[in-house]
């Protein structure tokens, strides 16, 4: 035989031998349809394949637009349901093998991923049932920043594991379409998004979904930041929301009923300005012991003023001393009570203290004592009328059972709606025929106990009882355990004092009017305004007395008593030389 005829029948004969061993591999997964597996093994013939081990999402990609192209193949996702079980099948038994397990780990590559070809196998397999698979196949070739797409990929392999079922699908999608939004227009990173990046985003979602479908698809930008700033393994300065999760705050500075989540800087878009406030945050958080609530209402007036500066080519240290002052004067005109717009202005001027002692400045560029207007106390009345509180008594067993006790507890302690939410097991105790409760003020960051009723203390412990509460455990609790929200509380009870027709049905929930109520009470009964003070848990006099309702009007009413007593006339003071005014 020629040399050149033997070559060919060599070439030919090595040819078969491997379209054999492809046939072999693929008809070892059995579980596979033996007609799809025909349509695998033909196409990886046609591509070349030696081994099924060269089987990657590529080839995939690939074998669906060979599909497409293909009339007499109706299903397509059958037919790729079949290549990725034939993929699993052999992914099964390489990861028996050393090299197997150092072949499939879940490290981020810049190359095709299919999720039914994902390293954990399980995970791989749920994905099997997908009906079209839309959500299946991620590009990470792409040329974008490397650090956008480890990003998508931080973000793709959480959702992996925290969803199931629809509702993962629907995430994943939605993750799909942040990254091609980030691909097309330039997005360095998810982090470091600008406001105007999240609005064209949000806007381009609305073009393609319409309004409706826009916000749910929208949260993953949230849900996004939210894992990268997580799981970072030092936390991102740089990230232009917080979530403050990640910085372990002390009991003592968190409301657990009012949580705060996040801070968010992104709406101050001159960068040198976000990054002083991030700064200034970083120093409140750390150097501070300032409750959290306190410092996001400090953040959001600083953001406010720095927002108003956002066409400022300069950074708020370089802007002009005139253009500072015009905006401390527009405090001054807003429509806002004396105590509110003094306190904007010191907010301002703690925040330009710290300029100046980190050297941004030499001194303060305003007067603040300027600024600063006369504060007039007002008192407003807002206890909560005996008809209105008495019809909700004799309402309450329609409402649910948390609700019951909980409105219970407003009305006999006048203890804040926070305070109630976040009580515990182990607040609660009787001691020689008296019960007390242990109550957690989070704006003094201190335990207080009162006394509370007999009753209040027995149905305490029937529901504790009931629904095995524990020692350490909030008494009333959200979904996952942990302190009832106070939005939640105020909603529900607005929603059944609504329903029953309480006041008529124009009856507007308030916890904190219940203070009010309490306080009235006890200085109407004779105890005295430092009593009561103590019992509300204030620092100052001042601030019992505007919980003590319709007090001008005693005051007046004891006065004009007290001088209709012909020894305690006017005019007999006058003459006896003891009227000082």
């Amino acid at each position: 035989m020629p040399a050149y005829q033997l070559y060919v029948y060599e070439d030919q004969k090595k040819r078969e031998a491997l379209e054999q061993k492809i046939c072999e591999q693929v008809d070892a997964c059995t579980e596979v349809n033996g007609k799809i597996r025909n349509r695998v093994k033909k196409f990886l013939i046609e591509e070349g394949i030696t081994d099924i081990s060269e089987m990657n999402a590529a080839l995939r990609v690939r074998y669906e637009g060979y599909l497409e192209r293909n009339e007499t193949v109706h299903v397509p996702i059958t037919c790729l349901r079949g290549f990725d079980r034939i993929f699993l099948h052999r992914m099964k038994e390489e990861l028996k093998t050393l090299a197997g397990q150092r072949k499939y780990t879940t490290e981020y590559r810049d190359q095709w991923l299919c999720l039914t070809h994902y390293p954990d196998v399980e995970v791989a397999e749920s994905f099997l049932t997908s009906k079209d698979g839309k959500e299946l196949v991620w590009n990470f070739t792409l040329e974008c920043p490397r650090k956008l797409k480890m990003q998508i990929f931080t973000v793709l392999k959480e959702v992996i594991h925290t969803y199931e079922g629809w509702t993962r699908k629907e995430k994943l999608l939605a993750l799909q379409r942040l990254y091609q939004f980030c691909v097309v227009n330039q997005v360095s990173g998810i982090e470091t998004m600008t406001l105007e990046e999240e609005q064209k985003f949000a806007l381009k979602l609305s073009e393609d979904l319409g309004e409706k479908k826009k916000n749910a698809v929208f949260g993953i930008l949230r849900k996004s930041r939210k894992i990268l700033f997580l799981q970072a393994p030092e936390i991102n300065w740089n990230a232009n929301v917080w979530f403050l999760e990640r910085f372990n705050f002390s009991k003592e500075r968190m409301n657990p009923s009012k949580p705060v989540e996040l801070v968010s800087f992104k709406e101050v878009t001159n960068l040198e300005n976000q990054k002083i406030l991030q700064k200034y945050l970083r120093y409140l958080f750390g150097i501070t012991d300032l409750c959290i609530s306190t410092i996001r209402i400090k953040l959001l007036e600083l953001r406010t003023f720095l927002v108003y500066f956002n066409g400022e080519e300069k950074p708020i240290y370089e802007v002009e001393a005139e253009k500072i002052q015009r905006y401390l004067e527009s405090i001054q005109r807003q429509d806002t009570r004396e105590k509110t717009a003094n306190g904007r202005i010191f907010m301002i001027l703690q925040f330009y203290n710290f300029l100046v002692v980190k050297r941004y400045l030499k001194k303060i560029p305003f007067r603040y004592e300027y600024y600063l207007q006369k504060e007039v106390h007002v008192h407003n009345d807002r206890s909560v009328p005996e008809g209105v509180y008495t019809e909700i008594l004799s309402k309450l067993a329609e409402f649910p059972e948390h609700l019951r006790l909980m409105f219970l507890h407003l009305w006999c302690t006048g203890i804040r709606g926070s305070e109630v939410c976040t009580l515990t097991g182990d607040g609660y105790e009787e001691k020689d025929g008296d019960y007390w409760l242990k109550v957690y003020q989070v704006k003094m960051k201190t335990y207080k106990r009162i006394p509370i009723p007999e009753a209040l203390y027995k149905l305490v412990q029937v529901y504790k009882k009931k629904y095995q509460i524990g020692s350490e455990e909030y008494l009333f609790q959200n979904q996952t355990g942990g302190a009832f929200r106070y939005g939640t509380f105020r909603y529900q009870m607005l929603k059944y004092c609504e329903k029953y027709q309480i006041a008529n049905g124009e009856y507007i929930f308030k916890s904190h009017d219940y203070r009010h109520n309490l306080a009235t009470l006890y200085y109407d009964s004779g105890i005295s305004l430092q009593a009561v003070r103590d019992y509300l848990g204030h620092e100052y006099e001042e601030m019992t007395r505007q919980y003590v309702d319709y007090m001008p009007k005693k005051l007046e009413k004891a006065s004009e008593a007290y001088f209709q007593e012909e020894t305690h006339s006017f005019a007999a003071e006058l003459m006896k030389g003891e009227f000082h005014g």
